[in-house]
């Protein structure tokens, strides 16, 4: 994920970066496995925040609303919540992108419709599209 640590540098964007401990206490609290793409993301950054863009994640308290156990909660009571699946950011309207750990893609999923689309890109791809822009 290089490219996107120097987006975060250049961008002075805000980051939390999750310890180990943390990262294995969420797979436990939420009865899932993370992804190897999905483990890097947490542990180089943990969440990112930069200008009105936030992506969920790890190393916050559990009770912020960047904190994927928090975050998740909610949402798991929508249509057909991928049950290997992650929030990364509110879309907004009802819509979320979520990480799905075991297929390894980006869904943008609703609360009513369930998934209603599949991208092809990789974690780091969409997140530099997502936060930076970057294509």
């Amino acid at each position: 994920m290089k490219k996107l640590e120097q987006q975060v540098v250049a961008h002075g964007a805000d980051i939390r970066p999750a310890k180990e401990d943390e990262i294995t206490t969420a797979e436990q609290a939420l009865r899932m496995h993370f992804s190897t793409e999905y483990k890097a993301y947490l542990s180089e950054f943990g969440l990112i925040a930069s200008g009105a863009t936030e992506v969920n994640g790890l190393g916050v308290p559990a009770t912020s609303h960047l904190n994927i156990l928090s975050a998740i909660e909610p949402l798991r009571d929508g249509k057909d919540y991928p049950p290997q699946a992650v929030p990364l950011c509110d879309i907004g309207d009802g819509y979320y992108y979520l990480y799905d750990n075991h297929q390894r893609k980006i869904l943008t999923w609703s609360m009513i419709n369930g998934v209603v689309a599949t991208s092809g890109e990789d974690l780091e791809a969409f997140l530099l599209r997502i936060v930076f822009d970057v294509k």
